[in-house]
Parts: structure tokens; sequence; C-alpha cells
């Protein structure tokens, strides 16, 4: 395979960051399974040793690569949303950003997402930030005055996630499937207004 056209220049970058940064070009080009030490040294102008000294595998170069991914979702959350009054519009407004974000890093998320169905390092984290993120949603419904918001926040991540899933199956934006997530939240914040 050529991957001329994909390398990086080897300028300030560090070897590590230039190895992280190829996951987003070669997503483009390459499924999962087709992803090599040496395909991913050859895109960031490293060697094959130096895929290996920094990761070791394939599963581990993207565990890194997810976890890169998410703390780049939630720091865009936080600089967009931060500074929002807590309650439904704040958790709305974050939810739609983060579904922005994945169309706007399309591929790397279909890498991703092949990743957490096929590597169990990537498959836990994604289960702990899922957690985390529910939690975090549940205090602040719980504030809002809903009753169950345990639930409610797992339910509302997982909501979250397949109108993910069904935006990357369309490659858009699916206004139908934003406007389920508007109408789950103006549910419950008619029902905690009730309380």
């Amino acid at each position: 395979m050529n991957l001329a056209a994909l390398k990086v220049p080897a300028a300030t970058e560090s070897r590590r960051d230039r190895l992280l940064a190829a996951a987003s070009r070669l997503a483009e080009l390459l499924r999962l399974e087709q992803l090599t030490p040496e395909i991913v040294a050859e895109a960031a102008s490293v060697s094959e040793a130096d895929f290996i000294a920094e990761f070791g595998t394939v599963g581990d170069y993207m565990a890194i690569v997810h976890h890169d991914f998410m703390e780049m979702i939630l720091n865009r959350l936080i600089q967009e949303t931060g500074q929002m009054r807590p309650g439904f519009e704040r958790i709305l407004r974050a939810s739609l950003l983060q579904l922005d974000i994945c169309l706007e890093v399309r591929a790397l998320r279909s890498l991703i997402t092949h990743a957490r169905r096929q590597i169990p390092r990537v498959a836990e984290d994604l289960h702990k930030r899922n957690h985390a993120t529910s939690l975090m949603i549940s205090l602040e419904l719980k504030q809002l005055g809903c009753r169950q918001p345990l639930v409610i926040g797992r339910y509302w991540c997982q909501m979250v996630l397949e109108a993910a899933e069904i935006e990357a199956e369309a490659g858009g934006i699916v206004p139908e499937a934003r406007q389920v997530l508007r109408d789950f939240l103006d549910l419950w914040s008619l029902e905690s207004s009730l309380h």
C-alpha cells in the first residue's frame, strides 16, 4: 500500500503525537482489521519499531486513540457548555454538540466504534466513561427535581449513543433522531415541573 500522500512531516510533533494523528487519516482509507504496526508507522513517518516501542500492539494503540477521542469530546463540551446554567437546555446542547463532533470526525468515530466491538480494553473504557457521564447527568437531573435521575441518566447516554450511530449510518444530521432527544427532555422537564 502506498501511503505517501498520508505521511506527515517529521517536524516538531513528537513521535507519539505523529502516530496518534495518523489514526484520523488512516480511518478515511482502512478498516480496523487492516491496521498493522507497519501501516500506522509508515503513515506517521516513523519506523515499525518506533510504533512497537510506543504502543506495542494495534489494540493498545486503539485504546489510546479511543481515550484521546473521548477526551477531545469532553474538552469541547466543557469549553462550549461549561458556562451555561445547569438544566435541561445545557444537557441538550451538550448532547447535540457531541453528535456534531461525531459527524465532524465520522471516519475516526467509525474506526473507534469497530475497536469498541473487538478490543476489550476499548470497550471497558467506553463503559467507564458512559457510567461517569450518566452519573454527571443524573446529578444535574436530581438538582432539577427529576425522579429516578440515575435511570434517566443511563437512558439518556444510550439514546445519545444510538442517535450518533443513526447519524453515522445516514452520513449526516438526522433531524428526527435529534427531535426524539428534545422530546425526551421536554417530557422530563414537564414531569419535574409537576413535582
